[in-house]
Order: C-alpha cells, then structure tokens, then sequence
C-alpha cells in the first residue's frame, strides 16, 4: 500500500470512528427515551439494560454505518481540499481516479462487513431485542414466549403441523398433531402426541398415538401407541417454527428464501411483500457504496467552496436517496413494480448519479 493510500485512509477512518461512536450515543439515547418506561416498570437491571444494547447495534448498524460513512468523507475531502493537499498530490502526477480509489475502496468493504453482518448478526439481534422489550413489557411474565396455537406446513416434505404451544426459547412442544401425506394429497399417517421436546438435533415425541390410513385414506387397524418416537426423518427445526411466526424484518434474506420455497400455496399479494422486503434486504448494506461515491464529489467541492453549503447539498441528496428507497419498497409491495426493481432501483439510479458527478469532478 502506499503513502497517499495510508494517508487517505487515515484521513476518512479518523472522522468515521467519530461519526459511529456519536451515531450509536445519539440512538441509544433515543431509544431510552423510548423504552425507559418499560425498564422502570419491568425493573430491569442496569447490567441487562446495558446487554440489551450491547446486542442491539448489530440490528442498528445497517443505518448507522451509511450516514457516518457519507460525513466521514465529505469532512476528510473538504479538509484536504481546503488545505490543498489533494491540488498538491495531483500536482505530482497522481491521478483524480487514482487518489478516489482508497475511499471507493473504503465504501465497498464497508458494503460488504455490513452485509455480512445484516445476513448473520442483524435478524438475531433484531429479534432478541424485540422479545427482551416483550418481556420487560411483561414484568418477566414466560409466558410471552409461548405461542398458542401454531400451524406449520411443510412442503417439500408433504406435512401439516399442528402444535397447541410451542416455546420459542426452550421448544418444547405441547398437543402436536402431524399429518403426512402422500404425493397425491392423501393422508398416508396421522401422528398425536402429548408433548414434544428437541434432543440432539432431532424431535423426540412423548405418548404417540400413530395412525396408519390407506390410499382411500382410510384407517389400517387401530391406533399404535409409543411412550417415545424418534422422529429421524424429519428435518423440521426449531428454527423453522420459529420463523413462521417471526415479522420479516427478523428474517435474513436466506430464511425468507427457504419460507417462500415451503409455502407454495401464498397469495400473489403476499409473495410480492415478501420477495420485496427480500430485494431491500438484498440491497440496503450496498447504501455504503453509493453514499461514498455521493460523497466524493460535494466533499472535494466543499473545500473550495465552503463547507456548509456542500455538506447540506451532500445530505439533502441522502435524505433524497432514502426518500427514493422507501418509495421503491412500497410500489414493489403494491405490485406496481416488479419487487426486485423496487429494492435495486434507487441503488442502482443514485450509484450512477455518483459515477457521473466523480467523472465531472475537475
């Protein structure tokens, strides 16, 4: 790497530290406010409270990261320029290309860290967070984590799920009723059983009623009863209950594509809000990319020009981004757009805006 690389890096990375640290203090002081209330009532711990927002900023990061990002650039370009240092490094010969090419850089990792932390940590932590607000609402109550009932379908593998109470912590299950069915839509077997608890990666069911039918899908024989059955055949997980009931949002874009694949039978409407919100969930850590590359040409500008009136043309064309984003989300829910043109749209009109305003830079 460089002098000028390390230099430019260090000149962004700086600000961007700065930027994140007072991000996460203002959101965090923010969302006090709002959840403050059910802390006092719900008696929470300080050190619980502290963990919670410890696990929070992995959900969070995916809107911090790009506004940090943008002002981290224009204030590190506005000084240079200001100073005339990127005058003096073109002055010996380095290229405009040449010296953007560590911020773009900078952008793209970040797209992609925060990527790959939205896919991993982000749903997690979202949805921990939820159910930690659930249960201070509560006062502790465990019964927040019961669900009652739950149906699930399955697919690929022909089974309908019936479960009386399913507990999204422990999983275990109470009143399970499965059918299995054959490839014509015929009951082929018929499973009850008292509880049902997960072991080694597998279901185990407590006092199992099974029940055989023919292809007139009528009963063979009575009945068999089991005190225990091994359910080795299925490949049902916890996660997959779990994920039934869950709002999108705590989905990675993995889970959604497995819910669309065992739910065939979903309307028209909801496949495109789902496959929507996919598409978001697809492009949003690539905000990092587009608002460097946004960035770069006010930051330069501003230099010379004055700082304020950059910086406010810089995030009016964010807010913009943003504004565009959300519209595009919402006509691709509605069917008025194809759901992937709505997620990548905005992406893709405002990445070539930023193309445009680097290659007018002088």
């Amino acid at each position: 790497m460089k002098i000028v690389d390390k230099y430019l890096f260090k000149a962004v990375l700086v600000p961007l530290l700065y930027c994140l640290a007072g991000f996460i203090l203002i959101y965090i002081i923010y969302d006090l406010f709002d959840n403050l209330p059910d802390f006092i009532e719900g008696r929470t711990p300080l050190l619980a409270v502290l963990r919670f927002y410890c696990f929070l900023m992995p959900s969070v990061l995916i809107i911090i990261a790009p506004v940090s990002l943008m002002l981290a650039v224009l204030y590190s370009l506005s000084h240079l320029t200001k100073n005339n240092e990127l005058t003096a490094m073109r002055a010996c010969g380095i290229s405009l290309y040449r010296l953007m090419a560590p911020l773009v850089i900078l952008g793209l990792s970040a797209s992609l860290l925060v990527g790959v932390i939205h896919e991993t940590l982000g749903p997690w932590s979202a949805y921990w967070a939820h159910q930690f607000i659930v249960m201070q609402k509560s006062k502790g109550d465990l019964a927040t984590h019961v669900v009652s009932p739950l149906p699930y379908r399955n697919e690929p593998g022909r089974r309908d799920w019936m479960i009386g109470e399913f507990n999204t912590q422990t999983f275990d299950m109470r009143n399970v009723n499965v059918i299995q069915q054959r490839p014509d839509g015929s009951e082929e077997y018929r499973i009850v059983a008292k509880s049902g608890h997960w072991y080694d990666g597998r279901w185990w069911l407590q006092d199992v009623s099974f029940q055989p039918y023919d292809a007139e899908s009528n009963p063979q024989g009575p009945p068999r009863f089991e005190i225990h059955r091994e359910m080795t055949d299925y490949n049902e997980t916890p996660s997959d209950f779990i994920n039934e009931i869950k709002d999108p949002e705590y989905l990675s874009s993995l889970e959604i594509l497995t819910f669309l694949k065992t739910h065939k039978r979903l309307s028209r409407e909801t496949v495109s809000r789902i496959r929507a919100n996919l598409h978001h969930r697809l492009s949003m850590p690539w905000n990092c990319l587009v608002v460097t590359l946004l960035g770069i040409p006010f930051g330069a500008k501003s230099g010379r020009h004055g700082a304020f009136l950059g910086i406010v043309l810089a995030l009016s064309l964010f807010f913009g981004y943003y504004v565009f984003v959300n519209v595009g989300l919402a006509f691709g829910k509605k069917q008025l757009i194809a759901p992937w043109v709505g997620g990548w749209l905005p992406n893709l009109a405002f990445l070539v805006v930023g193309l445009i305003l680097i290659h007018r830079m002088r």
